[in-house]
């Protein structure tokens, strides 16, 4: 079958329609033309496998990793870095529009990064000795050789460390990097650790704060983004100029100590007993004395009084629980961190449809090579007429 690519889908597959079904083919471009067959059904949508490329999209690249082919951690190497943001931007106000019902004023702008070499963490899988990633949808392990979104000393510790996994059956080795220091650990399926590097946490030092964080803590993806992502929070900030403030979801602290510096009174809300180690332990190396902390799944929690709330959820986003709750707290903003744009548009039409307001949009690039991106937005409580 021969067909015109139409778009790029969240998944970072392209859309092409034969006379009776919408498919979905990986590793095209908007525009190109494409032969095709169909290569069957997955959660309830056809896919197809790309046999030629016809017409290629100007766009089109030689993809720089060797595993590309094959491994799960990228789908867009075959892209310009410029048509991966213009993608990325498409399939945000795709889901803006079909899922909230929101066609923003203007196109949002993107946030671009380094497109190489930027990730803070590698997590390799494990299985029968052998360490690498998984195949696209699938849990086939792909034995890696490097890895092009790995800071140089991470790939080169984990090469040097390989070896460590061969008499292991199933486990994962975790490495974290601030680009030159590194900690390591390899966990057995049973739940056996092993630590790779003398050191258990790797300092962050990001604008006037500073952060230590072991391999199992939450951190954001992209070492290039983390300057950026606070300079977007404190804009914020230095604007409501809040008393108090509600961080949800908080990690180890990331974006509690902006807030903290900002806010006469800031209470921070975690589940994960090693992100809520990992706080506390950021909050004192920083001497930020006014933040409470609440050790609690945030999703089922009452909430208190504040003047500004910041959510940073996972990628399934919030619950209509937790929007009610946030919508009658009395806060007139409300911060929010997306790492997924169908949910993002989901808990927006429910926070719009309880008097709130876009105010503020932003797509933060922390991905390159793969579809996924980070989302900041504002969200202001309209005043009554």
């Amino acid at each position: 079958m021969i067909a015109s690519v139409l778009t790029i889908a969240k998944g970072g597959s392209g859309i092409v329609r034969t006379e009776d079904k919408t498919v979905f083919l990986p590793g095209v471009i908007t525009g190109e033309t494409v032969e095709f067959t169909i290569a069957g059904r997955l959660r309830s949508a056809w896919q197809g496998k790309l046999l030629r490329v016809l017409e290629p999209s100007p766009q089109r690249v030689e993809p720089r990793c060797p595993h590309y082919p094959e491994c799960g951690g990228c789908n867009l190497q075959h892209m310009s870095y410029g048509e991966q943001l213009r993608c990325k931007t498409e399939i945000l106000l795709g889901n803006l529009k079909m899922i909230a019902g929101v066609v923003p004023g203007a196109v949002p702008a993107a946030m671009a990064s380094p497109p190489w070499r930027y990730r803070s963490k590698g997590e390799f899988q494990i299985r029968a000795g052998v360490a690498g990633f998984f195949a696209r949808e699938s849990h086939r392990l792909v034995a890696i050789n490097g890895c092009l979104l790995l800071p140089e000393a991470l790939e080169s510790f984990f090469l040097a460390q390989r070896p460590r996994a061969g008499g292991m059956e199933k486990g994962q080795m975790q490495i974290l990097s601030n680009g030159c220091d590194i900690a390591a650990r390899l966990e057995a399926a049973d739940g056996g650790e092993t630590w790779l590097s003398d050191e258990r946490a790797v300092r962050f030092t990001v604008g006037s704060y500073a952060y230590r964080f072991a391999p199992d803590n939450f951190i954001q993806a992209n070492l290039f983004q983390l300057l950026p992502m606070l300079g977007l929070l404190e804009r914020a900030l230095e604007r409501e100029a809040p008393a108090t403030a509600v961080d949800l979801f908080c990690g180890g602290g990331f974006l509690t100590l902006p807030l903290a510096a900002r806010c006469r009174d800031v209470l921070a809300m975690e589940s994960d007993p090693g992100n809520i180690t990992a706080l506390r332990a950021n909050l004192e190396l920083n001497r930020a004395t006014n933040v409470r902390i609440a050790a609690a799944d945030v999703l089922h929690s009452d909430l208190p009084a504040a003047d500004l709330f910041v959510v940073d959820p996972p990628r399934g986003g919030l619950s209509s629980r937790l929007i009610a709750a946030l919508a009658g707290s009395g806060a007139g903003t409300i911060i929010y961190f997306s790492c997924d744009s169908a949910t993002f548009a989901r808990d927006l039409r429910l926070f719009l449809s309880r008097g709130f307001k876009l105010d503020e949009l932003k797509l933060i690039d922390n991905f390159p090579q793969s579809d996924h991106f980070e989302i900041f937005s504002v969200l202001k409580k309209r005043r009554s007429q």
